[in-house]
C-alpha cells in the first residue's frame, strides 16, 4: 500500500530547504523531475513521503522523469509537524 505523497514546496532549492531544516519534517524529501518534453527546463519541489519509492512512482504516473531524490532534511519528527509550539 502506498504512502501519501504531498508536494510541500512547489518550486524550491537546496539552500532554501537548509534554512528551513528547523521549520521542516524530517520525512521531506528534495526531488529533481522533468516531462520528457521538456528540453531543459525541470522543477525542484519539497515532496513528503515516507519512502523514495512512493515519490517516484506517484511521480512516474504522472508522465515525470525523476532525476533525483534527496533526503535529510527537516527536524520535525512527521506526526508531530503542523502542532503549535
Amino acid at each position: 500500500m502506498n504512502e501519501p505523497v504531498i508536494v510541500h514546496i512547489e518550486s524550491t532549492t537546496r539552500d532554501k530547504l537548509r534554512k528551513l531544516d528547523k521549520e521542516l519534517p524530517s520525512d521531506i524529501h528534495l526531488v529533481r523531475y522533468r516531462k520528457p518534453t521538456w528540453k531543459k527546463k525541470e522543477k525542484v519541489s519539497a515532496i513528503r513521503a515516507f519512502r523514495k519509492v512512493d515519490i517516484f512512482d506517484n511521480l512516474h504516473d504522472q508522465g515525470y522523469e525523476v532525476l533525483e531524490i534527496d533526503s535529510g532534511y527537516g527536524r520535525i519528527k512527521p506526526k508531530l509537524f503542523g502542532y503549535g509550539k
